[in-house]
C-alpha cells in the first residue's frame, strides 16, 4: 500500500470498524437517554432537539451558516474524520429515541409539523448507518473541496476584519480536510465503493482551474482586493500577505497532494463506469435514496417506466412547436438543429449575462399574481468562475441572507456562452431566481414564528428541485413561452428531467455503461455530447438526485389539481402556494398531508 495509506491507518482502522458495524441495538443510547433527568414539557423538548439539530447541520455545513449570517461557524470546515462519523452516528440514535418518547399529541400547527420532519430526518438517518460505505463516496463532480474555497470567496459577506480572519482559517483547515478526504477515498479503494474514472478526471479539472503561481491571481485571494472601510490600512496589509502565504504553503499544496493521490494512487483503481448495482449492496443503497430523498412507494422499475412515458409525450409536444416555426424536417432533425447550430446561442459573455438580467424586469411585476408574500431577500445574476465551470457547468442558485444583506445567486456558465442557448432563458431563469428557488427558498428564510431549523436545517430534492421544476409551469400564467422557440426551450427542459428519471435508473439500477446513458441524453434528451457527458457524470456521482425535479413537480402539480377539483371557485393559487412554501422544504408525503389538510379546512389563506 501506498506511504499515504499508511500514514492514514489508525483513521482507516476507525473507518473499517464502523463500516464492519451495522447500527447496534439502541441498548446504550436508551441507558443514556434515561439517565437524563426528568423530560421538561413537550414544547420544550422538542425545541431543544431542534437547537441541537440546527447545530449539527450548521457544523456539518459551516459554509451555510456564513451565507445565511449566523455567527459562531465562519471559521469551519466540514469535519469527515472517522470519530466525527461515529460521534454524529450515535446522535442520531439518540436523537431518535428522544423523538419517539415524546407525546406528540401534545403538539400542534407549526410545532407538530417541525416535530415530524425532524423525526423523519432522524429515521432516516438511522435506516442509512447500514450503508457505511456510501461515506467512501465524498467527491462529486457537482462540488466539493475542490472548489469550496472559490465558492466561499464568492458568497461570504466580509464585513469587519474577523470575518476575513474566519475567512484565513478556513485555509490553514484545508490540509486537514484534504487527509480527511483521502481518508474516506482510501476505504473506499479497499472496498470497491469508488467514484468513475471520468468524475475523477472532473475534479482534477476543477482542481487545475484555479491552481496559480502567482497568489494575487487565485480566484481564493479575490476578497483580499476589496476591503470595507471598518478593514484599516494596516490590516489590509496583513491579511493579505497571510492570505498569499496560505494560498502558497497551504491551500494549493493540500489540493496538489489530493490531485496527485487521485491521478496516482485512486484512478488506476477507480472503475471506468459502475452505478450503485455494481457495488456491493449498492442496489439495497440505491432504493434507500428513492424512498428516502425522492418519494415513497415508488421503485426505481417505475421511475424508469415513468420517464420513458414522459420522454415520449414530450417529444411529440416538441414535434408540433417544430411545425409551428414552420421546419420540415423530423423531430430529431429539429433538436439537432437549435442544439447545434451557432444562430441559437450566445455571442459573448456579457450578452448571456444581459439576456437573464432582462428577465426580471418581465417576471418580477407579474408575482403579485401568483403569490401573497414576496421575498424581500434581493437575487443577482452572477457568472460562474473558471473552477466551477470546469466540474459542471450547470446554472445553480446560492441562497442569500436578510440579515447579512447579500442577494440570492443565481449563477450561470456566462464564461461558457458559445454552449447557452438563447431559447432556454425563460424557463431556466423561472428554475433559478423567480418563481424558483430564489423564491422558495428565501421566502421561507423570512417566515416569522418558525424555529430556525425549519429555516436552515434541511434539503429534500424532490421538494427543492420539483418546485423549481414547477415554477417553470408557471410561466405560461405569467404570459411567456408565446415565442416558439422559448416555448421549446420550456418542453426541452421537461424532456431534459424525463430522460434524467430513464438515465439515472439505468446506471443505478440497470447497470447501464456511460456510453449507453450518454447516447440516451443525446438521442431521446436533445443534449449535445459535451453535455450529456457532463450530464452522466453527475449521475454517476450523485445517485437519485436527478430523480427529484420530475418526481416533485408532478407531486405538486397533482396537489394542486386536487385542491382546485375538491375547493372549486374557493381555489385561489396563491392560498395553494402559500400553503407549499411557507412550511419550508419536506418529503413529499409530509407535503401531501400537509395539502390535504388545508384542504379539509376548506382552503383559504394558510
Amino acid at each position: 500500500m501506498h506511504d499515504l495509506a499508511r500514514k492514514q491507518r489508525p483513521c482507516l482502522t476507525l473507518l473499517a470498524a464502523l463500516v464492519m458495524t451495522l447500527p447496534p441495538a439502541y441498548a446504550g443510547d436508551i441507558a443514556a437517554s434515561q439517565a437524563q433527568q426528568s423530560s421538561p414539557s413537550t414544547s420544550q423538548e422538542l425545541k431543544a432537539l431542534l437547537d441541537a439539530d440546527l447545530d449539527k447541520v450548521l457544523r456539518a455545513m459551516p459554509d451555510l451558516a456564513t451565507a445565511q449570517g449566523i455567527p459562531g461557524y465562519n471559521h469551519l470546515l466540514p469535519d469527515l474524520s472517522a470519530t466525527a462519523l461515529e460521534t454524529q452516528q450515535q446522535y442520531e440514535r439518540s436523537t431518535l429515541i428522544r423523538l419517539q418518547a415524546l407525546d406528540a399529541s401534545q403538539l400542534q400547527g407549526q410545532e407538530k409539523l417541525s416535530y415530524e420532519l425532524l423525526r423523519n430526518k432522524m429515521e432516516q438517518a438511522v435506516a442509512a448507518q447500514r450503508f457505511a460505505y456510501r461515506h467512501a463516496l465524498v467527491l462529486s463532480s457537482l462540488g466539493g473541496i475542490q472548489n469550496m474555497m472559490p465558492r466561499q470567496a464568492q458568497l461570504t459577506a466580509f464585513r469587519s476584519a474577523n470575518d476575513y480572519q474566519d475567512y484565513l482559517a478556513r485555509l490553514r483547515g484545508i490540509p486537514k480536510l484534504v487527509e480527511q478526504t483521502m481518508a474516506r477515498l482510501e476505504l473506499g479503494r479497499d472496498s470497491g465503493w469508488m467514484r468513475t474514472t471520468p468524475v475523477v478526471d472532473r475534479i482534477v479539472a476543477a482542481i487545475d482551474a484555479h491552481m496559480v503561481s502567482q497568489p494575487d491571481d487565485s480566484v481564493v485571494f479575490g476578497p483580499f482586493k476589496r476591503y470595507p472601510a471598518t478593514v484599516s490600512g494596516a490590516q489590509r496589509q496583513a491579511l493579505a500577505d497571510e492570505a498569499r502565504q496560505l494560498i502558497l504553503s497551504h491551500y494549493q499544496p493540500a489540493l496538489q497532494k489530493l490531485k496527485t493521490y487521485l491521478q496516482t494512487e485512486y484512478r488506476p483503481k477507480a472503475p471506468a463506469e459502475a452505478g450503485l448495482a455494481a457495488l456491493p449492496g449498492g442496489l439495497d443503497y440505491y432504493n434507500h435514496l428513492i424512498r428516502s430523498e425522492i418519494a415513497e412507494g415508488m421503485s426505481a422499475a417505475e421511475i424508469h417506466t415513468l420517464g420513458q412515458q414522459q420522454v415520449a409525450r414530450l417529444r411529440q409536444e416538441i414535434a408540433a412547436v417544430a411545425r409551428q416555426t414552420g421546419f420540415k424536417g423530423s423531430t430529431d432533425q429539429f433538436v439537432r438543429k437549435l442544439g447545434r447550430d451557432p444562430r441559437y446561442f450566445f455571442k459573448s459573455s456579457d450578452a448571456v449575462l444581459a439576456a437573464y438580467r432582462a428577465m426580471s424586469q418581465r417576471v418580477d411585476p407579474q408575482l403579485g399574481k401568483l403569490f401573497h408574500a414576496l421575498p424581500r431577500t434581493p437575487y443577482a445574476i452572477r457568472s460562474m468562475t473558471a473552477a466551477e465551470a470546469s466540474s459542471s457547468t450547470a446554472a445553480n442558485y446560492a441562497a442569500g441572507s436578510l440579515v447579512l444583506g447579500t442577494s440570492g445567486l443565481f449563477t450561470i456558465n456566462a464564461l461558457g456562452y458559445q454552449t447557452e442557448p438563447t431559447w432556454r432563458v425563460e424557463s431556466l431563469f423561472l428554475h433559478e431566481a423567480v418563481p424558483g428557488h430564489h423564491m422558495q427558498i428565501a421566502r421561507a428564510a423570512e417566515i416569522e414564528g418558525l424555529h430556525p431549523w425549519r429555516r436552515v436545517g434541511g434539503w429534500n430534492v424532490a421538494y427543492g428541485e420539483g418546485w423549481a421544476l414547477y415554477a417553470e409551469k408557471l410561466g405560461y400564467a405569467m404570459g411567456l413561452y408565446k415565442d416558439p422557440y422559448q416555448h421549446y426551450g420550456h418542453l426541452q427542459a421537461e424532456l431534459f428531467r424525463a430522460a434524467r428519471l430513464v438515465v439515472d435508473t439505468g446506471i443505478h439500477a440497470y447497470k447501464w455503461p456511460r456510453t449507453k446513458a450518454v447516447d440516451y441524453m443525446v438521442r431521446q434528451g436533445g443534449l449535445t455530447q459535451d453535455f450529456a457527458e457532463s450530464e452522466v457524470d453527475r449521475y454517476f456521482s450523485n445517485p437519485s438526485q436527478a430523480l427529484g425535479y420530475m418526481i416533485g413537480q408532478r407531486k405538486l402539480m397533482e396537489l394542486r389539481q386536487r385542491a382546485e377539483q375538491a375547493l372549486g371557485d374557493k381555489f385561489d393559487i396563491r392560498d395553494f402556494h402559500a400553503v407549499v412554501l411557507d412550511g419550508r422544504r419536506m418529503p413529499l408525503q409530509l407535503l401531501e398531508r400537509k395539502v390535504d389538510s388545508w384542504i379539509a379546512q376548506g382552503g383559504g389563506k394558510a
